[in-house]
């Protein structure tokens, strides 16, 4: 078991209504003068202005920002900078998704800045505090609610790039999943997938003598599947969203992985697709998960044979240990495909007719940090990831 620490978590408020309380928890964080940063979608704009009443009855300033799309760009970013500059916001208030959080983590470390917001993405060190930031989550997906964690697209470079530092974790997060049931299947489809994306990441592992992590991560994992199953048969089971709103950010905030680190190369690999190609975040990962799987098994057999039989419930079969993993491969598959109803390549997103000078700049991105390798179970260089990729499309 690796040493590890688990600092400064998110205050997780989850229940119906709890958003009643928004006003007091701004309050006990500091706030004064509120930005509500949201994507702005037609189901969301009466949560939106429910939530500004509820702050404006508290006492409190309160202006927002929408436009937030998937895979958030740096303009949006320092549209809200602007804003906070102008009306001395003190306070940012998330409301939606991933990307809306990880525009608001930005806009809050942004606001104390006089340079570009986009230094931070490209490695400038963090110096100052950000503004306290709050989340009314309304997606079961990224765990963003509650990481130290963001990541950002600057679409004039075709640049994805993250940012990792204890100060940008929210003060808090409202789970509320009642606002989880108008979300529409593909985007629930794309959220469960990260979720056990996220779980499956960490199974694979470079320290697997961590038993209490193995534990969890499996029933964490069976939990996600079969959730999101109840949820893709019937969008309004309540008591299933409410279990994929409270494991979405325990799949990522560390909890299920005591002593572990995980691979994570599939989501190094996505990174960059979605970042050049503007996919959706879950549903690069439904498609370059198995692929990889496929491409590294073999050297990590004992973990891929459990994650088959303890996940999958595919019969063990000592004799021959490499079907039993491509049957787990293969119901992976299955619930990615047939029961999330996720594309099964990237054509099937619109990546078509793409040069292999398009191709291979992509792919040389996954090294554009001087690393020879990405993944920490299995690492993978050049040859391999561009396989991968290719197989992708």
């Amino acid at each position: 078991m690796k040493t590890f620490q688990l600092r400064n978590q998110t205050d997780l408020i989850f229940g119906v209504n709890e958003v009643s309380r928004v006003a007091d928890l701004i309050k006990e964080f500091g706030g004064s003068r509120v930005l509500v940063h949201h994507a702005g979608e037609p189901f969301v704009l009466p949560l939106i202005e429910k939530i500004k009443g509820l702050i404006k009855d508290g006492g409190l300033y309160v202006t927002d920002l929408g436009g937030v799309v998937p895979n958030p760009r740096i303009e949006k970013v320092n549209e809200g900078i602007a804003i906070c500059k102008k009306d001395q916001i003190d306070f940012i208030l998330a409301v939606g998704g991933g990307s809306v959080i990880d525009s608001s983590k930005l806009i809050a470390l942004g606001a104390g800045y006089d340079g570009d917001a986009w230094d931070y993405c490209v490695g400038k060190a963090v110096d100052h505090k950000p503004l306290p930031l709050g989340v009314v989550s309304t997606f079961a997906g990224t765990g963003s609610e509650n990481t130290a964690g963001l990541v950002i697209n600057k679409e004039s470079d075709h640049a994805k790039r993250g940012l990792e530092h204890d100060w940008i974790k929210p003060c808090f997060a409202i789970l509320d999943p009642t606002y989880t049931l108008t979300i529409p299947p593909f985007q629930s489809a794309c959220g469960i997938a990260d979720i056990v994306s996220h779980l499956t990441e960490d199974y694979f592992t470079p320290n697997p003598d961590s038993l209490l992590a193995h534990n969890l991560l499996t029933a964490a994992i069976r939990t996600a599947v079969e959730c999101g199953t109840a949820v893709m048969k019937d969008p309004k089971d309540f008591e299933a969203r409410s279990e994929l709103m409270i494991l979405a950010p325990m799949a990522i905030n560390g909890f299920l992985k005591p002593g572990r680190s995980g691979d994570w190369a599939c989501h190094a690999m996505e990174h960059k697709m979605s970042g050049d190609w503007d996919i959706p975040h879950g549903a690069g990962l439904a498609i370059v998960t198995p692929v990889w799987m496929r491409h590294v098994y073999k050297e990590h057999i004992d973990q891929f044979v459990s994650y088959a039989e303890d996940i999958w419930g595919v019969e063990p079969d000592p004799e021959n240990p490499d079907a039993v993993v491509m049957e787990g491969i293969a119901r992976l598959e299955h619930f990615f495909y047939d029961v999330l109803k996720l594309p099964r390549k990237l054509s099937d997103l619109g990546v078509k007719n793409l040069s292999e000078e398009e191709i291979v700049s992509v792919v040389k991105k996954n090294f554009q940090y001087g690393n020879a390798t990405i993944g920490r179970m299995a690492p993978i260089g050049y040859d391999t990831v561009y396989a991968i990729f290719k197989e992708c499309l």
